[in-house]
């Protein structure tokens, strides 16, 4: 009996963890509540012809919920949200070669997006937010010796740039991903995402890339493919709601108590036996 005490007890701490990591991100941009799942043990052998005891529960996965939140108008023009399921793609600059990337792609929803030194469109942490060629997106400051006088990001994902008095004119072109399975995708903090083992897609008409986890991994412009369109000047709240997340708090802290007051239950039995 202690030993499935013991995963009650294990399983209603891991809830409150997950639980109460959603509440603490609340305020987090484009964060994305997780759901922790469990599933039943039983013992195995003993009377093939009598009944199975169960031996408790433990922790399966922490899900990931990538449903889209609400967008979050910010008045700044590199603030980028997406309308629909697709996320941005980021790249970690090459430190010897400015412009090139070095390492793995990530993906995130948070598109709070600035302009670097070099004139790059970047992440707050300083990854490059990429194309729909997935290259490095950068803009020039000056054309012509005239300075740069507006900087927007149309829903197409197109980059507009004006300098001077002269009207914007479309530059490059965001790229969005969309995956079969975001959940699959491994969580790397600071909301972004990761496929675990990524791999040349088997087949090009599903995908251009495939993970066992996350399926095939498609770059859209956007708008396709219920990618979503680009919202400048926003930004994803998280999707999180606080009275649920309460709720769900309440509920495991009264397992959690449930399963301490079965320990002291059964230490009670067992003093009783051995005082006769």
């Amino acid at each position: 009996m202690l030993n499935v005490i013991k995963t009650a007890l294990a399983s209603s701490t891991a809830k409150i963890g997950v639980v109460t990591n959603n509440i603490a991100n609340v305020g987090t941009t484009a964060f994305k509540r997780s759901d922790a799942l469990f599933q039943d043990m039983y013992l195995t052998g003993g009377n093939a012809n009598g009944p199975t005891p169960g031996s408790g529960s433990k922790l399966q996965i922490n899900r990931v919920t990538h449903h889209p939140a609400e967008l979050k108008r910010t008045g700044v023009t590199s603030d980028l949200g997406i309308n629909g399921w697709g996320m941005f793609m980021l790249g970690k600059p090459d430190p010897s070669k400015p412009g090139e990337l070095e390492g793995e792609v990530t993906y995130t929803r948070n598109g709070s997006f600035q302009l670097d030194a070099d004139g790059f469109l970047t992440s707050n942490d300083g990854l490059y937010v990429l194309s729909k060629d997935s290259a490095p997106i950068q803009i020039d400051f000056s054309k012509n010796g005239i300075p740069l006088s507006e900087f927007n990001v149309d829903p197409d994902g197109n980059i507009m740039t004006a300098y001077g008095m002269a009207s914007a004119e479309p530059g490059e072109q965001l790229g969005i991903a969309a995956w079969d399975n975001p959940t699959a995708l491994a969580q790397m903090g600071g909301g972004r995402f990761k496929a675990a083992q990524l791999q040349p897609s088997p087949n090009k008409t599903y995908g251009e890339f495939f993970d066992k986890g996350a399926g095939y991994l498609r770059i859209h412009t956007p708008g396709e493919a219920f990618t979503g369109k680009v919202m400048s000047s926003h930004l994803e709240v998280a999707n999180v709601n606080l009275t649920n997340e309460l709720v769900s708090l309440i509920q495991a802290q009264q397992s959690f108590s449930a399963a301490s007051k079965a320990i002291q239950a059964d230490s009670d039995m067992i003093s009783r036996f051995t005082k006769q």
